[in-house]
C-alpha cells in the first residue's frame, strides 16, 4: 500500500514544470528504497508515457544509490566475502537479483566439486577436479564470439549462458575455490587477472592479508586452469616484453579482486558505446 506522502510525491512527477519535477525527484531519491514498492506500483499504473520514463529513471537511480550503500557496507566488513563481491557486481544489472538467488545457482557446482573432495587430496589435485567440473564437462568457457559483452562480467550470466571473459572466469574459479576452503586469491597480471594458491590453512580472519603467505603456484582459469609455477609467469612477462613487477605475482585481497573486475566492467561498456553505464560503474570504483 503506498503511503500518502509517497503517493502525493509521485503525482508530482507529472507536472510539466521541469523544476518541480527535479525536486520531486530528488526528494524520492533521498527516501531511498522504502519508496520502490510505491515508484513500482506507479510505474504499471502510469498513463503518460513520459510519466512512466520518469518513474523508471527514479527507480534505477534509487537501485543504483542502494547498490553503493551495500558496496561501502561490504568494503567495511570485517571479512569481505567474494561471493558477496561478485554478488554487488551482477546487481547492478540485475538490482532485483536476492543473495539467495545468486547463492543458489552457485551451490549446485559448489557441492558437485564438494563431493569428490577429500582430507586426503593435495592442492594440486584438488585444482584438477575443479578443472574437471568447470571445463571438462565444458559448463564454463570464454565468449570468443562476443569478447567485449559486458553481460560477460556477470556470474549469474555466466552460469546461465555458459560464457564468460578473463575476469569473471577467475572471478567464478576463486570464488568456488573460497567457499570450498581453498586459499585462492587473484594476481593483476597486466593483460587479464590469474590465481594464486597460497601456503595458508586457509583462515576467515587472514583472508584480507594474503600477500603475506608465499605463493604455491598459479592457476590460469581462463586457459582451463592450467597449473603454472613463478618460473613460468617470468617467462610469460619476458615474451611479452612485460615489466617484472612484483605486483603482478602478489596475491591480491577479495576487496581488490572486485574492483579489478568492476574495472573490466566499465572498460566493456565503454567498449560497447555504454558510456553512461561506464561512468556508473567508474562511479562505483571510486567508493575504494
Amino acid at each position: 500500500m503506498e503511503s500518502p506522502k509517497g503517493e502525493a510525491l509521485i503525482r508530482l512527477l507529472d507536472d510539466p514544470d521541469q523544476l518541480v519535477f527535479e525536486a520531486v525527484s530528488h526528494k524520492i531519491e533521498q527516501m531511498g528504497i522504502e519508496m520502490l514498492p510505491d515508484l513500482e506500483s506507479a510505474a504499471m499504473e502510469a498513463m503518460s508515457p513520459i510519466l512512466h520514463e520518469r518513474i523508471e529513471l527514479i527507480i534505477k537511480a534509487v537501485q543504483f544509490n542502494q547498490l553503493k550503500t551495500e558496496i561501502n557496507i561490504w568494503l567495511k566488513s570485517t571479512n569481505p566475502k567474494l561471493i558477496d563481491g561478485a554478488w554487488l557486481i551482477s546487481r547492478y544489472q540485475f538490482p532485483d537479483l536476492s543473495k539467495f538467488q545468486f547463492e543458489n545457482l552457485i551451490k549446485p557446482l559448489r557441492e558437485e566439486i564438494w563431493l569428490e573432495f577429500s582430507d586426503t587430496l593435495t592442492a594440486l589435485e584438488k585444482i584438477r577436479i575443479m578443472n574437471t567440473f568447470l571445463f571438462g564437462k565444458n559448463k564454463v568457457k570464454l565468449n570468443d564470439g562476443h569478447p567485449e559483452s559486458p553481460g560477460n562480467n556477470f556470474i549469474n550470466r555466466v552460469l546461465e549462458t555458459g560464457k564468460a571473459n578473463e575476469h569473471s572466469m577467475s572471478l567464478l574459479y576463486a570464488l568456488l575455490g573460497q567457499e570450498l576452503s581453498l586459499p585462492l586469491f587473484v594476481a593483476d597480471m597486466p593483460d587479464f587477472p590469474i590465481l594464486t594458491y597460497i601456503d595458508m590453512a586457509f583462515n576467515p580472519e587472514e583472508i584480507n592479508y594474503p600477500e603475506y603467505f608465499e605463493v604455491l603456484f598459479f592457476i590460469n582459469p581462463a586457459d582451463s586452469g592450467t597449473v603454472h609455477s613463478r618460473r613460468d609467469v617470468t617467462n610469460y612477462l619476458i615474451k611479452q616484453s612485460l615489466p617484472l613487477k612484483a605486483e603482478f605475482y602478489k596475491p591480491r585481497s577479495n576487496v581488490d579482486f572486485i574492483k579489478i573486475c568492476l574495472k573490466k566492467l566499465a572498460l566493456d561498456y565503454e567498449i560497447t558505446g555504454s558510456e553512461k553505464r561506464s561512468l556508473q560503474v567508474r562511479d562505483l570504483i571510486s567508493l575504494w
